[in-house]
């Protein structure tokens, strides 16, 4: 009698690893696509947020300075070292 008992739990946990090993894979899946929504939100935020600043007029001519333009009637700095 013992004995059927421990075969019965035997054969109920070796028939509950399937549905488990299912449910560890299928939550990994889950994390790896959450982290790269996440990235990819982030990302997303992030070139708005650049192109937010490139539409704006400080933002162009902080990039036109940066490719070394001036305004007309104004010269460089020039530091010597």
């Amino acid at each position: 009698m013992p004995f059927l008992f421990l075969a019965a739990i035997g054969v109920g946990v070796v028939a509950s690893l399937k549905p488990w090993q299912a449910y560890q894979k299928q939550r990994h899946e889950a994390e790896a696509a959450n982290k790269e929504m996440k990235q990819a939100e982030r990302k997303h935020a992030d070139l708005l947020r650049e192109r937010t600043q490139l539409d704006s007029p400080i933002g162009r001519e902080e990039m036109a300075r940066e490719q070394g333009f001036t305004k007309p009637g104004e010269r460089p700095l020039e530091i010597d070292p």
